[in-house]
C-alpha cells in the first residue's frame, strides 16, 4: 500500500516532465449540423481519454497533442447524435477531420431503467428520475445513498447521526406509514434487498446496510416515485423504489486500469450550549450553595475530551475492458475512516466483478454481477449525552479510584457516567461479510415470434457477521449496576435467494402502433438467524472478549426468522403514433408476514402520456420547445415492512431478569425457572395500501439545453398499521399492532436542468430541484381520545411531545403555549404571576401556560398542535463548471417549514437538575440563564424552534492534466464537506431525525484531497 501511495505522488510529477517527449500530432476541423450550420460549443473528444476541446462560433476546433497512431475522435452536441471517427496520425502531422451531426434530442431519447426493463425517457409515463455518476455528491462518503442527497425533487435524505457509515432516513414524497417502514425499496442490479440495519437489543445503533457497496462502483441511481412506476414491485413499493446500477465493462472497449485515492481529515462543527466550569460554579454558588463543597477543582470541557481530529483514506483499483462480444469490469477497494468521537470508526474492503457477454449469434445475453465486502466498525459507547451533562469542575482521572480503573466517577446507579471512561474502556465492534450477486439471462425467441425474448434473474444476498461489546469490571460494577462486567455477543446470519423469470414481447404493429409486453414470476426466500450470548459477573478482565469462561452468569438465545414473497406481475406499454402512450401494470404478491385470509394482495396501476409536440398543431412550437409531454398516473402499492408472525399466537421465553422463583435449591438458595408468556397478536393483520395519483408535465427548450418536469401528486394510505392500546382482557397484552386508519401526502415537485454555458474550454451545468409536501392524518380508528401520543424525549418517564391527531400532520408537536413576559422571555416557573399562592414549579401551570380552552385550569386539554417535524419544502441546487482543465462542482441543500424540539435544552435547562441525583452534580444548558426555570418544563413550546436551513453540502475543485501515451487520465482534486450551514436553530445541527434533538452524534466538517490515475 505504501508503494502505491508513493507512486501516486511521483507519477504525475514525472508525467509533467516527460509528457512532451512522446510522438504527437494535431487534429482540426469543423462541426456542423445537417443543414451546414456551425455547431457552437460542440465537444470534440479523444476517445478513451478526457482530452478534448470545443468548437468556436464558426464551428471550428483544434485538438492538440494527439498521440501518434490509430485514434478515435468523437464529436457530441446537446440535441444531436454523437459521431465517432477513426483516424491514423503520424508524429507532427496536422490532420483535418470534419463532423456533420444529425439531430436527435438526446434528453428525450436517453434510456432509463425501470422495473424488469428499460424505456426511452421520451416514452416514460411514470415519474422516473435518473442521476448518473458525474452528478453524484463528492467527498468521504461511506453510505452510497448520500451520493444522491439534494439531487432529486421530493427525495429527502437525513443522516441519523454524524457517525461514519451511520444510518440514514430516506423519504420519497413524504412518509406513507407510521409504524411500518417508510424507507424505499432498493434494487441493486436487479436484486431487491432489505434496507434494514442490524440493531441488536442492548447495543447502540447499527450501521447503514448499504455500506457494503463501494460508491465508486455505482453508475446510476434511478428513483421511481409514483405508483405507475413503482407498482411493478407491488407490496414493497409504497415508499418508492431506488434502482442502483453498478458500472460495467463495454464490449469492444480497450482495457483500462484506473487508480483512485483520497485522504480526508474532519473536525466537529460547533459546541454544545452548556455552562463552562466558571459559569457552573457561579450558578451552584447562587442557586445551590449547599452543593458548593461537592464542586471539583478542575475545568474540564467534556465534549472536547471525547473528540478527535478524524482522519481517513480510501483506495480503489479498477480494471475494465472488452472483446468483440464481451465486456468486463473488476474493482477492488479499501476505505478506513475515523469518527470525530474517539473510539468510532469504519473500515471496508470490497471487490466487485461484472461480465456481460453475447453468445449463440447474439441470441443469448448473459450478465453476471458479484459484489463482496468485509466491513469492520467500532462504535462509540453512546455517551455523547454524558459529555453534555457531566460536571465540568471534575477531572477526567482519579488515580486513587481503582474500582473504576483510575477514572473519576461519582458511583451510584443514578449518577451520570464519565464519558471518557466509557470511550477508553468499553469495546464495541461489528464485523460483517456480505456478498450480493446475480446472473441475468436473456434469450431471443425470434424463431418462435419476432420480438419475443425470455429472461431470467437468479440472485442471492448473504450476510454473516457479529456485533460484540465488552464492558470491563472497572466500568460496569456493583457500585453502578447489579452486575460486574459484561460481554455481549450477537451473530447475524442472513440469506436471501431470488428467482425471477419473465417474457418480454416488443413489436411495431404497422407504422403507428408500438407494443411492449412483460409478464413474469418472482420468488424470494429470506432467512435471518440471530444466535446471541451474554455473560456477566466476570471473574477477570484480562482476556477481554474471551473472559466468558470466568463469568458466573450467562444468557443465550437463538432467534430464527424465515420469510417468503411470491409474486406474479405483468406490464403493457402501448404507443400510438409516438404521441399517445399508455402503461398498465398489475402485480399480485403473497407474503408470509400475513395470515392466510390476507396473505395475497393485488397492486394495479395505469398511466397515460401525451407527447404534445408530435401533434400537427404544435409544429410552430418546435423551434422553441424540444419536449412537451403531459402525464397522468394512478396506482396502488403495498407496505409489508413489519416483523414476521405478528398474526400468530406465539410464546416468548423470559430472560434472566424475569424468571419466576419456585422453591429452593438443596443449598438453600432460591430456585428460578424460565417462563413462557403469550405475545399479543392480531390474526386479521393486512397490508397497508397506498393509492397514488400523479399529473405531470415534461418540458424542454433549445434542443434540450433547458429541460425539466413539474408534478402534482396525492398519496393516501389506508389500513394504517400502528401499535395501539387495547382494553384489558381483549388480547394478551395492553398494546397490539393492528390496522387503524389513514394518512395522506400531497405535493408539487419541480426538476430543472440547464446547460448555461457550452463553449470552447468552458461549460456550466445547473440542476435545481424543489418540492413542497404536506401530510395529514385523515382517520384513526379504535382511538377515543384526542390522538396517539408519540415522540418520546429524554427527561421524566414516558413523556411524549408529538401526536398523531386527525386533521394534523403526522407526528405534529403537541405542547403548551408558553406565556411571554414584557421582555419577550418565557415566564419563570418560580414566580406566582396570578397571585394565588402557588407557582408553576409547585404545580400551578396557569402561571406560565395559556388556558386555551378557558376552563380555568391548565392541563393536557390545553396542549395544542404546533409545527410539524417534516419539512414542507425541500430544495437542492447542483452546479458543475469546467474551464481550461479545471472542474468545480458544488451542491446546496435547504429544508424549510419544519420544527425541532430542542430536547438538549429542555432536559438540562433547569436549576433543580444540578443536584436532582443527590451529591452527583449535573451541568446545565445555557438556556437556563434566560428562562430561570427551577423545574423542567418539558411541554413548553419555548423549546420548539424553526429548523429552516441552507447548507453548503460540498464543493469540489479539480484539475485534469493533459494525458499522454502512457496515462489517459491524471486528475487531482480537493473537496470540502459540510462547509456552511445558515440557520436560526440554536442547537448543533438543524437536520435532526424525526424532529427531536437529543444527544445526536455530531456531524463533522471534512476536507478531502484526492488523486485519479488512468492507464
Amino acid at each position: 500500500m505504501k508503494l502505491i501511495l508513493r507512486l501516486a505522488v511521483a507519477v504525475p510529477v514525472l508525467l509533467l516532465v516527460t509528457g512532451q517527449l512522446f510522438a504527437q500530432g494535431t487534429v482540426k476541423g469543423v462541426a456542423t449540423d445537417e443543414n451546414g450550420e456551425p455547431l457552437i460549443g460542440a465537444t470534440i473528444l479523444l476517445v478513451g481519454t478526457n482530452r478534448g476541446t470545443a468548437t468556436d462560433f464558426d464551428g471550428n476546433y483544434l485538438l492538440e497533442n494527439v498521440p501518434a497512431g490509430e485514434q478515435q475522435i468523437r464529436a457530441s452536441y446537446t440535441g444531436y447524435n454523437d459521431l465517432t471517427k477513426t483516424v491514423t496520425i503520424s508524429d507532427g502531422q496536422a490532420l483535418t477531420l470534419d463532423f456533420t451531426l444529425g439531430e436527435d434530442v438526446e434528453v428525450l431519447d436517453q434510456v432509463v431503467v425501470i422495473g424488469y426493463g428499460s424505456v426511452k425517457k421520451s416514452d416514460a409515463t411514470g415519474v422516473v428520475t435518473a442521476v448518473t455518476d458525474e452528478k453524484f455528491n463528492r467527498g468521504a462518503i461511506v453510505s452510497p445513498d448520500l451520493l444522491l442527497s439534494g439531487k432529486v425533487a421530493g427525495v429527502q435524505i437525513t443522516p441519523n447521526s454524524g457517525e461514519p457509515g451511520g444510518k440514514s432516513k430516506i423519504r420519497i414524497r413524504g412518509g406513507t406509514s407510521i409504524t411500518a417502514g417508510n424507507e424505499p425499496l432498493y434494487v441493486i442490479d436487479g436484486v431487491p434487498i432489505e434496507n434494514i440495519a442490524h440493531d441488536p437489543g442492548g447495543f447502540s445503533g447499527g450501521r447503514n446496510p448499504l455500506n457494503f457497496l463501494n460508491p465508486s462502483d455505482i453508475e446510476t441511481f434511478t428513483v421511481l416515485k409514483d405508483a405507475s412506476a413503482t407498482a411493478i414491485y407491488g407490496s414493497r413499493a409504497a415508499n418508492g423504489v431506488i434502482l442502483i446500477t453498478t458500472k460495467k465493462g463495454k464490449a469492444g472497449s480497450r482495457p483500462t486500469l484506473t487508480y483512485d485515492a483520497y485522504y480526508t481529515t474532519a473536525k466537529v462543527v460547533g459546541e454544545p450550549d452548556m455552562l463552562n466550569a466558571t459559569a457552573f460554579r457561579d450558578v451552584v454558588t447562587f442557586k445551590k450553595p449547599q452543593q458548593i463543597e461537592n464542586l471539583g477543582n478542575a475545568s474540564t470541557v467534556w465534549f472536547d475530551e471525547m473528540l478527535q481530529t478524524a482522519i481517513g483514506h480510501n483506495h480503489s483499483l479498477t480494471f475494465m475492458g472488452g472483446s468483440q462480444n464481451t465486456g468486463y469490469r473488476v474493482s477492488a477497494g479499501y476505505q478506513q475512516l475515523d469518527g470525530i468521537v474517539r473510539s468510532s470508526s469504519t473500515e471496508r474492503t470490497n471487490i466487485s466483478m461484472n461480465m456481460n457477454t453475447k453468445l449463440l449469434d447474439d441470441k443469448l445475453s448473459v450478465n453476471t454481477n458479484f459484489k463482496g465486502s468485509f466491513t469492520k466498525d467500532q462504535f462509540d459507547p453512546g455517551q455523547v449525552g454524558s459529555a453534555w451533562s457531566f460536571d465540568p469542575t471534575q477531572p477526567v482521572f482519579d488515580p486513587e479510584n481503582t474500582a473504576f480503573g483510575g477514572y473519576f466517577e461519582y458511583g451510584g446507579t443514578n449518577a451520570p457516567r464519565n464519558p471518557v471512561s466509557a470511550i477508553e474502556q468499553i469495546q464495541d465492534f461489528g464485523e460483517y461479510y456480505r456478498g450480493l450477486g446475480n446472473m441475468q439471462l436473456e434469450y431471443k425467441l425470434d424463431a418462435l415470434l419476432p420480438g419475443l425474448s425470455a429472461k431470467a434473474n437468479l440472485g442471492f444476498d448473504i450476510t454473516n457477521g457479529v456485533r460484540k461489546r465488552f464492558q470491563p469490571t472497572t466500568y460496569l460494577n456493583e457500585a453502578v449496576s447489579n452486575r460486574t462486567g459484561e460481554i455481549k455477543i450477537e451473530n447475524l446470519i442472513q440469506t436471501s435467494k431470488l428467482l425471477e423469470t419473465w417474457l418480454n414481447y416488443k413489436a411495431n404493429l404497422g407504422e403507428v402502433h408500438r407494443l411492449d409486453l412483460t409478464a413474469g414470476y418472482s420468488y424470494q426466500d429470506d432467512r435471518r438467524e440471530y444466535p446471541s450470548l451474554t455473560a456477566f459477573n466476570l471473574e477477570t478482565d484480562a482476556f477481554g472478549f474471551n473472559s466468558t469462561r470466568g463469568a458466573s452468569d450467562f444468557e443465550s438465545n437463538n432467534t430464527v426468522v424465515p420469510g417468503r414473497l411470491i409474486s406474479f406481475f405483468g406490464r403493457v406499454n402501448y404507443s400510438l403514433k409516438d404521441r399517445y402512450l399508455i402503461t398498465a401494470t398489475l402485480r399480485r404478491d403473497g407474503s408470509s408476514r400475513f395470515g392466510e385470509a390476507n396473505r395475497w394482495g393485488m397492486f394495479p396501476s395505469a398511466a397515460v402520456a401525451w407527447r404534445i409536440l408530435e401533434e400537427d398543431f404544435a409544429e410552430n412550437m418546435a423551434g422553441t420547445l424540444s419536449d412537451l409531454k403531459l402525464r397522468v398516473g394512478y396506482g396502488v402499492n403495498g407496505n409489508q415492512s413489519i416483523e414476521e408472525f405478528l398474526y400468530l399466537p406465539l410464546y416468548a421465553y423470559s430472560d434472566f431478569r424475569a424468571r419466576y422463583q419456585f422453591g429452593y435449591l438443596p443449598d438453600g438458595t432460591p430456585a428460578f425457572i424460565t417462563t413462557a408468556r403469550p405475545n399479543a397478536y392480531d390474526a386479521n393483520l393486512k397490508w397497508e395500501e397506498t393509492t397514488s395519483y400523479n399529473i405531470g408535465l415534461d418540458f424542454g427548450f433549445s434542443n434540450g439545453r433547458i429541460s425539466g418536469s413539474v408534478d402534482y401528486y396525492l398519496k393516501r394510505t389506508d389500513d394504517l398499521l400502528f401499535t395501539v392500546n387495547v382494553p384489558a382482557g381483549t388480547n394478551l397484552s395492553d398494546r397490539v399492532l393492528t390496522n387503524i386508519g389513514e394518512i395522506e401526502n400531497s405535493g408539487i415537485e419541480l426538476q430543472l436542468n440547464a446547460v448555461i454555458l457550452d463553449s470552447d474550454k468552458l461549460d456550466w451545468n445547473l440542476n435545481f430541484n424543489g418540492a413542497y409536501n404536506t401530510n395529514e392524518v385523515i382517520a384513526i380508528d379504535r382511538i377515543s381520545n384526542q390522538g396517539i401520543l408519540t415522540g418520546g424525549i429524554s427527561g421524566g418517564v414516558g413523556n411524549n411531545v408529538q401526536i398523531h391527531q386527525v386533521g394534523s400532520p403526522v407526528g405534529a408537536f403537541f405542547l403548551y403555549q408558553h406565556i411571554m413576559d414584557s421582555d419577550g422571555n418565557p415566564r419563570q416557573d418560580n414566580i406566582d404571576y396570578n397571585e394565588n399562592g402557588t407557582t408553576a414549579a409547585n404545580g400551578d401551570l396557569s402561571d406560565i401556560y395559556e388556558d386555551l380552552n378557558g376552563d380555568g385550569t391548565v392541563d393536557d386539554l390545553d396542549k395544542r398542535v404546533v409545527g410539524q417535524r417534516a419539512p414542507k419544502y425541500i430544495l437542492g441546487l447542483t452546479s458543475i463548471f469546467n474551464i481550461a482543465g479545471f472542474d468545480i462542482a458544488a451542491t446546496l441543500r435547504s429544508n424549510l417549514g419544519n420544527y425541532i424540539y430542542n430536547n438538549n435544552a429542555s432536559s438540562r435547562g433547569y436549576f433543580d437538575r444540578i443536584d436532582e441525583s443527590g451529591q452527583n452534580l449535573n451541568n446545565l444548558h445555557t438556556s437556563v440563564l434566560e428562562t430561570n426555570f427551577d423545574r423542567p418544563q418539558y411541554f413548553s413550546d419555548y423549546y420548539l424552534e424553526e429548523a429552516d436551513f441552507l447548507r453548503l453540502d460540498n464543493i469540489t475543485i479539480g484539475y485534469s492534466f493533459q494525458p499522454n501515451s502512457v496515462f489517459n487520465n491524471i486528475r487531482v482534486y480537493a473537496t470540502g464537506q459540510n462547509l456552511l450551514t445558515l440557520t436560526n436553530y440554536t442547537g448543533l445541527d438543524p437536520e435532526v431525525d424525526e424532529g427531536i434533538d437529543n444527544n445526536p452524534y455530531p456531524r463533522a466538517r471534512a476536507f478531502i484531497f484526492g488523486l485519479s490515475l488512468g492507464l
